[in-house]
């Protein structure tokens, strides 16, 4: 699936985003704070490309309400804005976390608590006989768990449920 990515800012960015090919899919490009927030509220983009001179020229204090407009959308600002391959990579990276974040919506109540029996450090065996399943549906679900993450190994399963507060009572 692309990442959905709104563009704040400059033309150079746009560019950038749509030479980077199949990976994006540009929803939208203002240029102004109130325009983005608009766009926010409407598109619900994966990641928020925010040009660092549009800050500047409206002003930082304008991130909390980007923020309110679209809690999940993922925000890159760039020190400097240098299109290349260093932002190509920041917009993959937040579109990932994106990615993430939004994973726990789609588990099973099932996935959700093979997951946290795996991150608790439980065997296949020990969450099959516990959940009583075969050894092989606990694999298939933790495999499909990795796939909707974006998580490539056990010990990434476990980080990510630490971050996502699954661990916590």
């Amino acid at each position: 699936m692309r990442a959905r990515v709104l563009i704040a800012g400059s033309d150079a960015v746009l560019s950038e985003m749509r030479a980077a090919g199949d990976e994006f899919e540009v929803v939208g490009h203002t240029r102004s704070i109130r325009g983005a927030e608009e766009a926010l509220r409407s598109l619900r983009p994966s990641v928020l490309v925010l040009d660092p001179e549009l800050c500047h020229r409206e002003g930082l204090c304008s991130l909390p309400s980007l923020r309110r407009a679209s809690p999940d959308t993922a925000i890159v600002l760039p020190a400097t804005l240098a299109p290349g391959p260093r932002l190509v990579r920041a917009v993959r990276v937040a579109a990932r976390d994106f990615d993430r974040r939004r994973g726990m919506d789609g588990l099973t109540a099932r996935e959700r608590e093979v997951l946290r029996l795996v991150a608790l450090g439980h065997t296949s065996r020990e969450i099959a006989d516990r959940l009583v399943l075969s050894v092989r549906t606990v694999e298939a679900h933790r495999a499909r768990i990795q796939a909707r993450l974006a998580v490539s190994s056990r010990s990434e399963l476990v980080r990510w449920a630490l971050d996502n507060g699954l661990l916590t009572p």
